[in-house]
């Protein structure tokens, strides 16, 4: 069995490949020429130089696949509309037409569980064990969750107008050893001060081990059910988002406690003022605060993984206590807090 992978030069793509590799998979994958392949290179992948603005590799990518996953996008919360409707949307849909010509038979597609948050000045999100029959949100005020929703809606329309069988995974707050693009910038603003909670009452997130949604992308690759489907992958545990932070935190030799909570409205009312200001200016730098980071703190949500456990035989083999441990490993093996930050 042949799989195509994007994104695989990344903290998730990376981790993937790894377990198509261990259980017997070939892998191809699409790197940009920047992109460090050491890794890639060493469990025997085959490399394809492009990128997802790259319409010609994107179109060679799937030759010769039996499925491909679809894990890299632009993912940020800031930029121009057309980038991310270019990355996030044509790219997956050049991937998806490639994908048909070349014969493959099953196409997942990584989304986010962002693309059902609701938030505006007057409320954010509230989201209590919901499942896959949530919908989404009517209007968007960020690029990134607009593009990720019309991804989803495009990977599952094609797959029931021409017989691909697509699958989407919605993962909620990836976290583990190896995250060197997220967990450092939470850990510099600890270290900096500047890591407030937002809004009130008790934020619950359900965070989602990297290596159990590496597992789960496998057997949405394999189980017949798959096909039409979304599904939330998680750990299957609730916790308080400033009690996860914390764990975080204490794992990269950081000791931080949430301080006081900034209001809601407050928040959300300067982060819409600064992407104004910055839109002005023409800004390719995010401002501070954005509208998709207060909705981020201050949100509250909790994902229900029973149809993926139903459907696809999905279990969580990796705790938090577990993943702790490895992270914690992980940065002392980097060379400490320091060698994370730099």
């Amino acid at each position: 069995m042949k799989a195509v992978v994007t994104g695989g030069t990344g903290f998730i793509g990376g981790r993937l490949v790894e377990e198509l590799v261990s259980n017997g998979y070939e892998v191809r994958c699409l790197v940009r020429d920047t992109s460090d392949v050491k890794m890639l290179k060493e469990l025997g992948a085959e490399l394809l130089h492009g990128d997802l603005g790259d319409r010609d590799s994107l179109e060679r990518l799937p030759e010769g696949g039996d499925v491909v996953f679809h894990v890299a996008a632009h993912v940020t919360d800031w930029g121009p509309r057309d980038v991310f409707r270019r990355y996030n949307v044509e790219a997956t849909e050049t991937l998806l037409r490639a994908s048909l010509r070349s014969g493959v038979k099953r196409f997942v597609h990584m989304s986010s569980s962002t693309v059902v948050w609701k938030s505006d000045f007057w409320s954010v999100h509230n989201l209590n064990d919901i499942d896959e029959t949530y919908p989404y949100r009517d209007r968007y005020n960020d690029y990134y969750n607009e593009s990720k929703a019309d991804a989803e809606r495009l990977v599952l329309g094609f797959g029931r107008e021409n017989g691909l069988g697509t699958v989407v995974v919605r993962p909620s707050n990836v976290w583990g050893a190896g995250d060197t693009v997220i967990m450092p910038r939470v850990a510099m603003a600890a270290r900096k001060g500047i890591l407030y909670p937002m809004g009130s009452g008790e934020r619950t997130v359900t965070p989602c081990h990297v290596d159990n949604l590496a597992r789960a992308m496998l057997l949405a690759a394999r189980n017949e059910k798959a096909p039409g489907n979304i599904y939330f992958i998680n750990d299957g545990v609730k916790i308080s988002y400033t009690d996860f932070l914390s764990k975080q935190l204490k794992a990269c030799g950081i000791d931080w406690k949430p301080g006081f909570s900034i209001p809601y409205k407050l928040a959300y009312a300067s982060a819409a003022l600064l992407e104004f200001i910055f839109r002005l200016r023409g800004s390719e730098k995010p401002p501070v605060l954005t509208r998709f980071a207060v909705a981020a703190l201050a949100g509250s949500r909790s994902y229900s993984i029973e149809k993926a456990k139903r459907e696809l035989g999905y279990k969580p083999s990796v705790d938090l206590e577990q993943g702790m441990k490895e992270m914690e490993d992980w940065v002392k093996l980097l060379g400490g807090t320091e060698a994370l930050l730099k």
